[in-house]
């Protein structure tokens, strides 16, 4: 039997905070939003292609540099994840702190798993060197996420060619998977991986920058043809198609993408603001990193991180520990844009309150 690790993230669709910091999404889209509902009514509840709707494929690609036949629609990124963790065959090398079902599939599939670890005291930058030391020639497979989650840093182009030169060298058969859920959700422009080499996959989805979760669309992008025609297999056999309503409304989605996406940055920004104000205030008891990108960013407790999660928990306010992302425990992810900016200063006050009485002042 293959075993998947627990992880606390279920806590973030299981429970209902007062004050929900620990989401990184930025509030969620309504169908009205996107379609006359009354368009749904006779809607045909069929099944899909193999590879997914071929005007989606198409925006998609268009979007990311790449081909309609490189896209492959998926059930969510996280069911992106895991095709591609099906298809690898050999060891894999998971880029740490990140999105916990990322090292988590990997665990549960893969023959070996390697962690690189990056650090909240040096910005999360990417230890190229660090990742070349855990690569091996059995080495099929490194995932890692850019913009980063937790704390919203992006990797240069520099960075991205550097892990591509050594996996060339070290094992020149694996494949680089990049996870840009949070590409679009950036406050200055961040270009897509996509087409930078055949041997990089990407994936992402509309749950995060678009807000909407709920449709469970996501993407893979392979320019490898036979890697291509792995996944669409194994997406086949595993799902036959995704959900040709889901489709349908992520591809309305998908033509106001650029008004939808305007709309959330003005709202991350008002969070971010919020935060960027709030942290001078608190005395040094906390530091933290801006995005570059998302509905959050990393904090740091510079002491008492358990009996000030503690605190929080009591005044009903979450934020995501470091230990759900295989980070520093002290380190945390605050959510600033999934609350309204009103519910968010009121949390945040809460949260200046559990600072000082874990200080004792």
């Amino acid at each position: 039997m293959r075993r998947f690790p627990p992880s606390a993230m279920t806590s973030l669709l299981d429970e209902s905070p007062r004050y929900d910091l620990a989401e990184s999404t930025c509030g969620d889209l309504t169908v009205a939003e996107l379609v006359d509902v009354g368009r749904l009514a006779k809607f045909p509840l069929g099944y899909g292609t193999s590879a997914g709707d071929e005007e989606l494929r198409a925006l998609l690609g268009t979007r990311l540099g790449v081909a309609a036949d490189e896209v492959l629609v998926t059930a969510g990124a996280g069911a992106a994840l895991f095709l591609v963790g099906l298809v690898a065959d050999g060891e894999v090398v998971v880029v740490q702190p990140g999105y916990p079902p990322m090292l988590g599939l990997a665990r549960g599939l893969a023959e070996r798993v390697r962690t690189v670890r990056l650090r909240f005291e040096t910005g999360y930058r990417l230890d190229v060197a660090a990742l070349r030391a855990a690569l091996t020639p059995r080495t099929r497979l490194v995932m890692l996420a850019t913009p980063q989650n937790p704390a919203g840093v992006a990797f240069t182009r520099d960075e991205i060619d550097a892990v591509l030169s050594a996996t060339a060298e070290v094992c020149p058969e694996a494949m680089v998977l990049v996870d840009e859920t949070y590409r679009e959700a950036a406050y200055s422009e961040i270009e897509s991986f996509a087409a930078v080499s055949p041997r990089v996959l990407t994936c992402g989805s509309f749950s995060k920058a678009h807000g909407a979760p709920g449709l469970r669309i996501g993407w893979l992008t392979a320019r490898d043809p036979e890697w291509y025609e792995e996944l669409r297999r194994a997406k086949f056999t595993s799902a036959v198609s995704c959900g040709t309503l889901d489709e349908f409304l992520a591809l309305e989605l998908l033509r106001r993408a650029d008004d939808v996406l305007a709309g959330k940055r003005a709202r991350m920004r008002a969070g971010l603001a919020e935060v960027a104000a709030w942290v001078p205030r608190q005395d040094g008891r906390v530091t933290w990193l801006r995005p570059d990108a998302g509905a959050f960013c990393c904090l740091r407790v510079e002491s008492g991180a358990p009996e000030f999660y503690n605190r929080l928990t009591a005044a009903g306010v979450a934020v995501s520990p470091g230990d759900w992302f295989g980070d520093d425990p002290a380190v945390f992810r605050l959510g600033f844009a999934h609350e309204p900016v009103e519910r968010l200063r009121e949390a945040l006050e809460l949260m200046s309150q559990a600072l000082i009485r874990v200080a004792g002042e």
